[in-house]
């Protein structure tokens, strides 16, 4: 394996701030075609326009659109899934609302 990312496709999610979106700026400086991803159409188009980049609304908890994207973008060599929730305080203060959003998202 060569390790090279040249023609590979990329899909990020959560892709439009923080570890999600340096993620996809460095895949594209290696020369990956990157498809990044996330629910919040402001953070993401700050990416509009980035080198070996394209975006798409994705919001990763709506399983048809999951499927219907990745149908439309083909086959994907790397899926970097950033999108995530951490609740702030302990397990034991979560309601069982914040543990299935949670558990859905993670």
């Amino acid at each position: 394996m060569s390790g090279s990312l040249k023609n590979k496709t990329v899909v990020v999610t959560a892709a439009g701030q923080g570890i999600g979106r340096a993620s996809a700026l460095a895949f594209a400086a290696a020369g990956a075609r990157v498809w990044a991803t996330d629910i919040n159409d402001g953070a993401l188009a700050t990416l509009n326009g980035s080198a070996g980049i394209e975006t798409a609304r994705l919001d990763v908890l709506d399983s048809a659109a999951v499927e219907a994207f990745f149908a439309r973008i083909g086959p994907v060599d790397i899926l970097f899934n950033c999108a995530g929730v951490v609740h702030g305080g302990s397990v034991l203060e979560m309601t069982e609302k914040d543990l299935d959003f949670a558990f859905d998202l993670n």
